[in-house]
């Protein structure tokens, strides 16, 4: 007692405070990010665009109810999955799924959950997200017209990890277009816990991966999307990065060269003055629509992709 009464016993007791204070601090903001605001809309007027869509229901592969669009293309093409980012909605994606669908591709555009319209209330940055592409791609078995052997995904931030990991399980993803692919969930963390703080992304990840872990409850246990990505061999990607972030497309550029380089299949790189997750406008939303349509028409409806390797 009387150490604690000692100024040494009283610094320790502060320092004691303040690593409880900042550790719920990290807790709070994990929740934050793992929790965000549910959106919906707006409301699309697809009539005014001629395009026909069906609001459609289905189940991820863990039973989770998810709510989204199905627009049918030429009976034959392939269907593309359409996944959004961390906080956003199937609506965010509107303006590609009209400029892929003049190529006359089946679109499933959804909700992962506990976003816009679907269940649950937590996110897991990806994890549990590549169940709901799954559950996507089960749902498009049953479509008829579709040519589930050859599918196309495309996928921003959080759809863009859910994507890659999907993808190991899935040989049919033949064509990947991943915007703003983060190598693992612990960088994703500590960008969102420590934002612009440059230490404590690089070297105090240990605290938000922690209390992510805590409040799901769970390891992680699954590999990162960086080295998912690398064994996913006969798969043409396309990775896009933006100029406005540097620390994120120095990542995307290191994963992007662990790529093996394969025979006849496409993998690029290209980096835009701003890409979809950061709200895209004018000239540059054209550019954008063009580079990502046309990866998609040039390897996903050129010819019948060869079987894809399974390890």
């Amino acid at each position: 007692m009387s150490f604690l009464r000692s100024v040494p016993g009283a610094i320790l007791i502060l320092l004691g405070v303040a690593l409880l204070t900042a550790s719920g601090a990290v807790v709070v903001q994990v929740h934050r990010l793992t929790s965000p605001e549910r959106k919906t809309g707006p409301v699309i007027d697809f009539e005014s665009m001629s395009m026909q869509v069906e609001e459609v229901d289905f189940l991820s592969v863990d039973a989770v109810h998810l709510r989204g669009w199905l627009l049918r293309g030429t009976p034959g093409l392939p269907a593309i999955v359409m996944c959004h980012d961390l906080g956003s909605n199937r609506a965010s994606l509107t303006h590609l799924a009209v400029a892929l669908r003049k190529s006359g591709f089946t679109l499933l555009v959804f909700d992962f959950r506990g976003h816009g319209e679907s269940a649950d209330s937590q996110s897991t940055l990806g994890l549990k997200e590549k169940r709901d592409i799954l559950g996507a791609l089960d749902y498009l078995e049953g479509i008829e017209g579709v040519d589930t052997e050859r599918i196309g995904i495309y996928g921003v931030g959080m759809g863009a990890y859910a994507a890659v990991l999907a993808a190991a399980d899935r040989p049919s993803l033949r064509v990947l277009v991943l915007d703003g692919l983060y190598p693992d969930v612990s960088y994703r963390l500590s960008r969102g816990v420590y934002d612009a703080w440059h230490f404590g992304v690089d070297h105090l990840g240990f605290a938000p991966l922690a209390a992510f872990t805590l409040l799901n409850q769970a390891r992680l246990t699954a590999r990162p999307a960086s080295a998912v990505l690398e064994d996913l061999m006969g798969r043409d990607t396309l990775l896009v990065a933006s100029e406005g972030d540097a620390e994120l497309g120095s990542k995307i550029k290191v994963m992007y060269e662990r790529i093996p380089e394969q025979t006849d299949v496409d993998g690029n790189l290209v980096i835009l003055p701003a890409t979809l997750g950061e709200g895209l406008y004018g000239s540059d939303l054209a550019r954008y629509h063009e580079r990502i349509t046309a990866f998609f028409d040039n390897r996903l409806a050129r010819w019948p992709a060869a079987p894809v390797p399974v390890s």
